[in-house]
Parts: structure tokens; C-alpha cells; sequence
């Protein structure tokens, strides 16, 4: 043994220079955790600036709708006008499909988006019309149609990738 060696135990004696160390790497710690979660934010502000530019599309496309149809009502004939609005109205819920399926669209806004998709698809003039679209066109839409469930979601990633990318 060595005597007259002091021990010095390096956790419980700090100079100034430790301290100043350690408060910039929390400090460090924290604008990086800060940076994060602002770029996440950021990401999800777009998301919810390109939904509202299909929110405004649905209100336009929307006030030509047949009143019978806005009501719920199946018993109708739409006329000419309606008929361009009800073929728009397929339009837009096939474009929300492929933008939520690409990762466009919030979990937040697809749960209101889709309700409605499948609202719609009670509609027997609606299905007729979706049927009488070329075979290229309206995929998701009439294979919603086949299997109409609330839950749908065409959106393949994880919660963790949703997450990350601001959708959730």
C-alpha cells in the first residue's frame, strides 16, 4: 500500500470547468431534443396547410352537391349540375385515398376524411356513378366500395414512422 497518496473520488470533488461542462451538455441535450420536436412540428403545419387546400376543394364541390344527397337521402335522380358534382365529389374521395396511402394526410384528418368516404358510399346513385368510370380509374374508391369499413386506411407505416414524419 501506498501511504500518503490522497484518493480523490472524481463525483464528489468538481472544479468550475466539470460544472461549466456538464450544463453545456444538458443544455446541448435540450436544444437538440428542441430542434426535434420543432422540426416535427413544422412538418406536421404543412401536412395541415395541403389538407386545407382539399378541405376547400370538398366545401366548393360540395355547395353543387344534390341537397338530397348532402341529407342523406337515396331516392333521387340528380340532374346535370349534380351529376358533375357528384363525379367531382368521386374525384376528391379518390385523391384523398392516393394522398393518404403516399403520406400526405394526418391520422387526425383521415379519421374525418374517411367516415365520410364511407357515409357516401351508402349512396346508390354514388356507386352507380363510380361504376360507370373507366376501369383505370377510381381503384381505391371501388375497392372501398367491395369492402366498405370505417377503420380503412391505405397508409403503410408504422406508428413510430407517423410519428416521425407528422402525421400522427
Amino acid at each position: 500500500m501506498t501511504e500518503g497518496v490522497l484518493l480523490v473520488d472524481p463525483l464528489v470533488e468538481w472544479d468550475w470547468a466539470d460544472c461549466i461542462y456538464f450544463a453545456v451538455t444538458i443544455l446541448t441535450g435540450i436544444g437538440v431534443l428542441a430542434i426535434g420536436w420543432q422540426i416535427i412540428g413544422e412538418r406536421n403545419a404543412r401536412h395541415r396547410e395541403f389538407e386545407n387546400m382539399y378541405v376547400q376543394r370538398y366545401w366548393d364541390i360540395s355547395s353543387r352537391m344534390p341537397s338530397r344527397f348532402v341529407h342523406g337521402h337515396v331516392d333521387y335522380v340528380p340532374n346535370n349540375a349534380e351529376r358533375n358534382a357528384l363525379c367531382d365529389y368521386l374525384l376528391l374521395c379518390e385523391d384523398e385515398l392516393d394522398l393518404r396511402e403516399q403520406g400526405f394526410i394526418t391520422d387526425q384528418t383521415w379519421h374525418i376524411w374517411m367516415s365520410g368516404i364511407v357515409f357516401a358510399l351508402r349512396d346508390p346513385q354514388l356507386i352507380k356513378l363510380a361504376q360507370g368510370f373507366p376501369s383505370e380509374r377510381l381503384d381505391n374508391f371501388k375497392a372501398l366500395i367491395e369492402d366498405p369499413r370505417i377503420e380503412f386506411d391505405p397508409l403503410k407505416r408504422t406508428k413510430l414512422r407517423r410519428w416521425w414524419t407528422g402525421l400522427s
